[in-house]
């Protein structure tokens, strides 16, 4: 589906979060909990779980998510004695995509209980009834690299007021040179301007997705680098992740 000319009123309105975070009945094992503002949503994101937020950071990241909202919908369960509502984690939309709900879980050993099967059935139903996709996921099990990369790169999305002024000479250039190194491609303008202020901003192009490099491998002042064809600007969206 294309979501790119969606304004997202109706759908900011229609998946607020439902209920805040906290540490409710994690008594011998304590969530993280905390927020972080997201550039993306332009608004802070409440996570409770160290995997949450790297499943945040990743939807930041990946240029294909427009727009995604953290405790979105109350899912209501039954059982012959007992009614509850339940929250899943995030409703993501992906360009291409039928809007996508998901849970998010530490381990995908730890054997279900009857309680999460049957959250797991009634969320199922739902977002087949509603035309969505629903996944249990399981963020903490991706690579120690690729983790340490996405946490790496989120750091950098906020836009720094002389980004622009760089932009279009930073693009041009690794163009041109077709690759090369982040350390490289800065000390390539170092007759104009002190390389260590540019990589920021390079490092702020690759976390857009504008430039492409190896996340399988440590991404530092040695990552090489390319232009990604499909995007020519900061702000133009296309399917792919980091």
């Amino acid at each position: 589906m294309n979501w790119l000319q969606n304004d997202w009123k109706e759908e900011d309105i229609l998946y607020f979060p439902k209920r805040k975070v906290n540490n409710k009945g994690s008594r011998y094992h304590p969530h993280i909990i905390g927020s972080f503002y997201s550039q993306k949503n332009e608004r802070p994101v409440e996570y409770e779980s160290l995997g949450e937020r790297l499943f945040y950071y990743y939807l930041e990241l990946d240029t294909s998510v427009l727009r995604y909202y953290v405790q979105p919908i109350e899912v209501s369960i039954f059982t012959k004695n007992d009614e509850w509502p339940h929250i899943p984690d995030v409703l993501a939309y992906k360009q291409g995509f039928q809007p996508l709900l998901y849970q998010i879980k530490d381990n995908p050993d730890n054997e279900l209980t009857p309680k999460e099967e049957l959250c797991n059935r009634y969320c199922r139903a739902l977002a087949l009834e509603k035309g969505w996709e629903y996944s249990v996921i399981y963020p903490k099990t991706m690579p120690q690299t690729v983790a340490r990369n996405i946490r790496f790169l989120k750091g950098f999305l906020k836009m720094r007021k002389y980004y622009p002024d760089w932009y279009e000479k930073v693009v041009d250039r690794l163009s041109h040179l077709e690759t090369g190194s982040i350390e490289y491609l800065a000390n390539s303008f170092k007759e104009t301007i002190d390389p260590l202020y540019l990589k920021p901003l390079i490092y702020h192009l690759l976390a857009k997705g504008t430039f492409l490099t190896d996340v399988n491998e440590i991404i530092n002042s040695q990552s090489i680098l390319t232009v990604n064809s499909q995007i020519i600007s900061p702000s133009t969206l296309s399917k792919g992740a980091v």
